[in-house]
């Protein structure tokens, strides 16, 4: 009898796991961005797949919006892993971080930055003014450099 019981209980563990573990797997990825903060400066990064909705509506809760793009003619398409410094008017780095997706808001106070993006070696650098009353947005454009790979189409063998 107690055999059968613990057999039971394994077998049923067993199921459940099988049921959950998958569940909570998948949680991790869809987890929303989490806050995190350098030298007094909080920032979020991120926007991948469900996650982007999440991100551009908290936007305006911080003074400066990142956003990064790569481009080719009409075709664009975000990117992540974005290495971002933010260098202030005395020349500290307020902020260096790599992205999780394509935004990177941030609270910085009021003054000069300099913003500098690197991806995939190219580097680019926006100076601007963050006024903390007034939300402001900048975007970082890379082009594609290669052209997406077209499917081959099947070619039957005869």
């Amino acid at each position: 009898m107690i055999h059968l019981n613990r057999t039971r209980f394994i077998v049923t563990t067993a199921v459940l796991c099988s049921f959950v573990l998958p569940l909570y797997a998948g949680a991790s990825a869809l987890m929303p961005a989490q806050e995190q903060n350098e030298s007094g400066v909080a920032y979020i990064t991120g926007g991948i797949a469900e996650e982007a909705e999440m991100m551009r509506g908290i936007a305006k809760n911080y003074t400066l919006e990142m956003a990064f793009v790569q481009k080719l003619k009409q075709q664009e398409e975000f990117i992540s892993e974005v290495a971002v410094k933010i260098i202030n008017a005395k020349k500290d780095v307020v902020l260096d971080a790599v992205t999780k997706g394509p935004y990177l808001y941030a609270n910085v106070p009021s003054g000069r930055y300099t913003v500098v993006a690197e991806f995939n070696g190219v580097e680019k650098r926006q100076h601007i003014v963050v006024n903390a009353k007034k939300h402001q947005k900048i975007v970082f454009w890379w082009p594609i450099t290669e052209p997406p790979q077209q499917e081959d189409s099947a070619v039957p063998i005869e």
